[in-house]
Parts: structure tokens; C-alpha cells; sequence
């Protein structure tokens, strides 16, 4: 190495952490957004507790919470960004791996026979095609389905679907729903290709694990009500889509570049004041 690259290097904080330890939310939040799945609802709708990280008894920082609070034993004032430091590592990596996830969604698209009939959703019936993939049809029905849900959801915010902007707003999402449909389907020809496989015992413990996200299947199952979903329907979903999740998952962690995973300290601060910036926003927004 020359001695431009080390010093190129001095002061970079090297991050090699493995992506499968990271993976697991960011593959199963990007597949929920992505094929708009009643799982990825559930999460869309979970807020975690406040994360509190690097407390020792004496010392905490609330990340996701209150103002920040850090005072030493001795009463000064703790370093806020180097409390965080590992929570900011954690999400650049996760940032790269979603990047990294969504330019293959987008190589896979391009590498297929994609046709789409917008003009057939104000004219054709439910059975009409919205959509090919490789000679597989998406129904204008599915479409709809996932416009009922994005209403749904729009009503729990008490937003009215026959308000004038509303109805645009539906409207313009179309297309992009329509999107999340083609890259469903298009990963779940490349996972039946793939030949990937999950068994019961893996749906179960991927049920178990949705539920401690939620501290318990007792509110799992409260959430689940408020979704009008079922836990035999979610564990359907979880059965139909898990593939995909592990199909991502192993692709991620093969195809992601370690050296993606180090971040300098420039990188660190500006994601720091980057998430300053958006708690005073949300602070700024309940007041």
C-alpha cells in the first residue's frame, strides 16, 4: 500500500461487521415494501420502544426518544455522537445492503419480458391483465386488492378516499403499485427457478420471531385483529414469501463488498446530524 492510501485510510473507522447479522429486518422490511405484503403492514405499523444505547447504569443516550440525555459520573455532558456510533454503523451498513438488494430487484426486472396495460384498469373487468411478466399475467383484481388495503390504511389515518387530493393521490400511487406487483412476481420466478424451499418448522420460527418483535404473540395477535388478518393467514403469507426473503438474504450476503461496509468519520457525523435533524423535526411536529 502506498503511503497515500494509508494515510487515505488514517482516521477511517473500519466497519467488516457480516451482513447476515443485519440482513434479517432490512430483507424483511424492503421485501414488505417492495410486494406490499399484510406482513410488511404489520411492521409498517410497529414502533419499537425507544433504543437506549451504551448505557452502563450511569450513562444512556435516548436515540429514538426524548432530547438526548448523556451525563458521566461526573456530572459532564457525554460525547452524543460517539454514544451512537454503533447505532450509526449499523444503519449505514444496513443502508448498503438495501442498496445493494434494490439494484438486483432492478437488474432482474431488466433482464425480463415486462409489458403493462395501465389503460385497462378504468375499461377492462377484473380478469384483464394489468400486466405480463415472462408470459405470467398480473390481474387488474390483485391490483385493486392492494388499492382496497392502501384505503384501509388511509381511513385508520382518518384521510377520506373520496376527497378530491386523496383520490389523486390514489391515483398517482397506481403505477407505482402496479411496479411492486411486476417486482413481486418477478422475484418469485427467480426464487421457483432457484428452487428454494422453506420448511414448517422454518414458517413457525419466522412466526415466533415477528412476535417477539411485537413483545409476544398476545400483541401480535392484537395487531393482527387490527389488520383483520389472522395468525393461520399470516403464517400463509409468511409460507408464500419466505423464500423470497431467504433468497435476498443469500444474495445479499454473497454479493455485498466488505469494503461497503466501512464508513469514515465524515461519513458517521453527517449521518449523525442527519438523524439530529429529523428527531427535532419530530419533535417539532408533535409540539
Amino acid at each position: 500500500m502506498s503511503n497515500e492510501e494509508e494515510n487515505e485510510n488514517i482516521g477511517r473507522n473500519e466497519v467488516k461487521k457480516s451482513p447476515k447479522g443485519n440482513s434479517k429486518i432490512i430483507i424483511v422490511a424492503g421485501v414488505a415494501l417492495v410486494v406490499g405484503l399484510a406482513l410488511g403492514g404489520l411492521f409498517l405499523n410497529f414502533t419499537p420502544d425507544t433504543a437506549v444505547l451504551g448505557g452502563n447504569g450511569e450513562d444512556e443516550v435516548a436515540v429514538n426518544g426524548e432530547d438526548e440525555v448523556a451525563v458521566n459520573g461526573e456530572g459532564e455532558v457525554a460525547n452524543g455522537f460517539e454514544e451512537a456510533r454503533p447505532q450509526l454503523e449499523e444503519q449505514l451498513a444496513q443502508q448498503k445492503e438495501q442498496e445493494l438488494m434494490m439494484a438486483h430487484l432492478e437488474d432482474l426486472k431488466a433482464e425480463s419480458d415486462i409489458e403493462k396495460f395501465l389503460e385497462v384498469i378504468g375499461e377492462g373487468d377484473e380478469d384483464a391483465a394489468v400486466a405480463t411478466v415472462n408470459d405470467e399475467e398480473i390481474k387488474k383484481e390483485e391490483l385493486m386488492e392492494v388499492e382496497q388495503e392502501q384505503i384501509q390504511q388511509m381511513e385508520m389515518q382518518g384521510m377520506d378516499p373520496e376527497d378530491e387530493q386523496v383520490a389523486a393521490m390514489l391515483e398517482q400511487q397506481r403505477e407505482q403499485t402496479l411496479e411492486e406487483l411486476v417486482t413481486q412476481v418477478v422475484l418469485e420466478q427467480k426464487v421457483a427457478e432457484e428452487g428454494i424451499t422453506v420448511s414448517d418448522e422454518a414458517v413457525e420460527e419466522e412466526y415466533q420471531q415477528i412476535a417477539q418483535q411485537f413483545g409476544g404473540e398476545e400483541q401480535l395477535e392484537e395487531q393482527m385483529q387490527a389488520q383483520g388478518l389472522t395468525s393461520d393467514e399470516l403464517k400463509s403469507e409468511i409460507a408464500a414469501h419466505l423464500p423470497t426473503q431467504k433468497y435476498l438474504e443469500r444474495y445479499v450476503e454473497e454479493n455485498i463488498d466488505p469494503e461497503d461496509l466501512e464508513f469514515t468519520e465524515e461519513e458517521l457525523r453527517e449521518a449523525y446530524e442527519m438523524q439530529q435533524q429529523q428527531q427535532e423535526q419530530m419533535e417539532m411536529q408533535v409540539q
